[in-house]
């Protein structure tokens, strides 16, 4: 080790050279240019850190940045000496540096946009990203505004894209959507409800940001924009975010590939003590065991600490992209009873419990039985509802296990129509479909009559898909069936490599006396469309009334939307006589495979002379993982390769 010494004005500085292999490093200093300008030879292609402290005898030294050495010798500003009365920096050799690997993480924008990382794995277009974190009221975000849009303006045509992430603990979509409105903040800020993101990428600073690099999905850079102290630039301020994009881009080396975080902190929640068997185990059997339970449709059985432990790993992933649990609607709009997701502290708690290793800890493990778990909807009727008053079964269904003439493979949808045995006209308090092999039935959707759409008529009666909740209808709701009404089963199989019969069953229960009110199924569609190839955000509407507007207020229950493979977003809105509108419901990330009908916890009262409109898109590119084939244009039809845009509500005329 040696050290050098030199003094000018207030400022003294030292130099320590520490190499812990190979060719020895050496540090020399420039005081000439205003801020110190150190210099760093040492091994090309090696990377060193660079740590600074006010005291020499102290044991504590701050990070300032990582340089890669791309030439023997590399030198670097510190903006900030002039601001000590002494400094002493010192170099440290890295043996081996490991990349940061990205992690896939899905939020949703202040616009209700979902921003998804992984999603672009396949677009050849887009060639990096960069991970901006901010926060309401932070001024070191505003002062560095300007730059981050002249930054944007100048990369995203060569293929990086930029986001903001709000993770602070007090900020909501409401206030970051008044904040970008009053700043004229024009990208996307993801909002980090559970601060996941934040967490996951150990992000501490506003405006703190990470550079992400494809293919290899590592990170390339990371900490401050630029160097400058407050707002204004001056002659030695050095652009760490441009210099690294366009090393990047051009494939350099990147250097400095980190720089000292600096900026506001991210008020980041406390820590929480969690307990497997009082916190995590029973969180997991109210989100999770419904569909992770022993032959369900879940690949893998939540039974006991040690499988979930296994699959930990699994299951942080899927909780960060957003697939599980599988729910939908922006938390933005509207509340609803049967709201399956996690809600931001119970996100939080799972995955610091499986960042701590998911601990077994003490007292007993509520997932592991002795016997096998009690049978309960979709393998036996609902236990909160009990043995219908009527079941009507269907005729055998063979699903065969070799491919057919579809070019996809896919089973042709099944119309089974059967008339129930009814002595009577009867009004239904719940109509329930308990399929009979679990793991091949898609969907199954029943109607009154012999039809076999279900685009906008009356008759719509049940939905079953996995994951589906078995409730009854509204409150003081029912439907009407009148005696030798025949109710037409649509029922969508997947095959799954051998042979199969389903007699999927039908569980009518009555009301003694007739309700208060007719649930009636409408719907808003459109039938005529046609999807351009390779596009990713192609969007259509429908409204009901089809035309003109309601005649009658109405109380609205619940909405179901409708799409295929390359559904991606859907939108409920009203629109009320006096032009102004309102959503109702928003579900920025579609999924093909949990079809929800979301259930509003207050009912909500649309006056005569409003209109019900949805909006929604479909992704048919490449990077949509669910698209049977990009190269064509899509139409309307009824197999899963074909694409269909319904919006299903149930409602009431008071």
């Amino acid at each position: 080790m040696r050290v050098l010494q030199i003094s000018h004005a207030l400022l003294l500085a030292c130099l320590v050279a520490v190499q812990t292999q190979g060719q020895p490093a050496e540090l020399s200093i420039d005081q000439n240019a205003g801020p110190v300008r150190i210099g760093l030879e040492g091994e090309p292609g090696a990377d060193y850190v660079l740590e600074g402290s006010s005291n020499l005898a102290s044991t504590n030294w701050d990070f300032l940045l990582t340089l890669s050495l791309t030439n023997q010798l590399q030198s670097w500003f510190d903006s900030s000496s002039s601001l000590f009365p002494q400094r002493f920096y010192r170099a440290i050799k890295l043996d081996s540096p490991t990349p940061q690997l990205a992690q896939d993480f899905r939020l949703n924008d202040h616009n209700g946009r979902t921003r998804s990382l992984f999603y672009y794995a396949f677009a050849t277009n887009v060639k990096a990203f960069v991970l901006i974190f901010t926060g309401n009221g932070c001024s070191n975000v505003h002062h560095t505004l300007a730059t981050i849009k002249t930054l944007r303006d100048v990369f995203t045509p060569r293929g990086v894209l930029f986001w903001m992430i709000d993770a602070n603990q007090e900020d909501n979509r409401s206030n970051i959507l008044a904040q970008a409105a009053a700043l004229g903040i024009d990208l996307p800020i993801l909002h980090d409800r559970a601060q996941l993101v934040a967490r996951t990428y150990q992000a501490t600073k506003t405006p703190e940001v990470i550079g992400i690099g494809k293919p290899a999905w590592t990170t390339f850079y990371r900490g401050q924009i630029d160097d400058r102290i407050g707002s204004n630039a001056i002659v030695t301020t050095q652009s760490y975010l441009s210099n690294a994009l366009a090393n990047f881009l051009a494939g350099r080396k990147v250097s400095p590939n980190r720089s000292r975080e600096a900026g506001c902190d991210i008020t980041l929640a406390p820590r929480q003590e969690i307990s497997y068997s009082s916190d995590i185990a029973p969180l997991l059997q109210n989100k999770c065991v419904r569909c992770h339970s022993p032959g369900n449709i879940a690949p893998w059985a939540m039974t006991n600490h040690n499988i979930v432990r296994i699959y930990a790993e699994a299951i942080r992933g899927e909780v960060l992209s957003g697939r599980m649990p599988p729910w939908h609607a922006d938390p933005h709009y509207s509340t609803f009873v049967n709201d399956s997701a996690l809600s931001p502290a119970e996100a939080a708690a799972l995955i610091q419990w499986i960042d701590d290793g998911a601990p077994r800890g003490d007292g007993h493990d509520p997932l592991a039985t002795t016997s096998p778990p009690p049978t309960n909807y979709p393998f036996a009727w609902p236990a909160s509802l009990g043995p219908p008053d009527q079941i009507i079964t269907i005729p055998p269904q063979t699903v065969p296990s070799q491919p057919n003439s579809n070019p996809f493979g896919e089973e042709n949808y099944h119309y089974v129509t059967v008339t129930p045995a009814l002595s009577t006209d009867v009004w239904v308090r719940a109509a329930i479909i308990l399929p009979d092999q679990v793991q091949i039935v898609h969907h199954v959707l029943v109607y009154s009559g012999s039809t076999s759409m279900g685009q906008g008529i009356d008759g719509f009666f049940a939905g079953y898909v996995p994951g589906y909740d078995p409730v009854a209808f509204p409150t003081d709701t029912g439907k009407f069936l009148a005696r030798g009404t025949p109710l037409t089963f649509q029922i969508h199989y997947i095959r799954n490599g051998r042979t199969n019969i389903d007699q999927t069953r039908l569980g009518l229960y009555f009301y003694p006396v007739r309700p208060l009110y007719e649930l009636k199924t409408k719907s808003a569609y459109n039938a005529f469309f046609a999807i351009p190839p390779r596009t990713n955000d192609y969007e259509t509407s429908a409204q009901y009334p089809a035309s003109g507007t309601l005649s009658r207020e109405i109380l609205l229950y619940e909405m179901s939307p409708h799409m295929h493979l390359r559904g991606s977003r859907f939108r409920y809105e009203v629109v009320y006589p006096n032009s102004t509108r309102e959503i109702l419901l928003s579900v920025p990330k579609y999924s093909f495979q949990w079809q929800t009908l979301y259930r509003l916890a207050q009912p909500k009262r649309i006056p005569a002379g409003s209109r019900i409109v949805c909006v929604g898109a479909w992704d048919n590119s490449p990077q949509n993982p669910d698209n049977p084939n990009p190269v064509i244009t899509v139409t309307f039809g009824e197999q899963t390769d074909d694409e269909m845009f319904i919006g299903y509500f149930n409602f009431v005329e008071p």
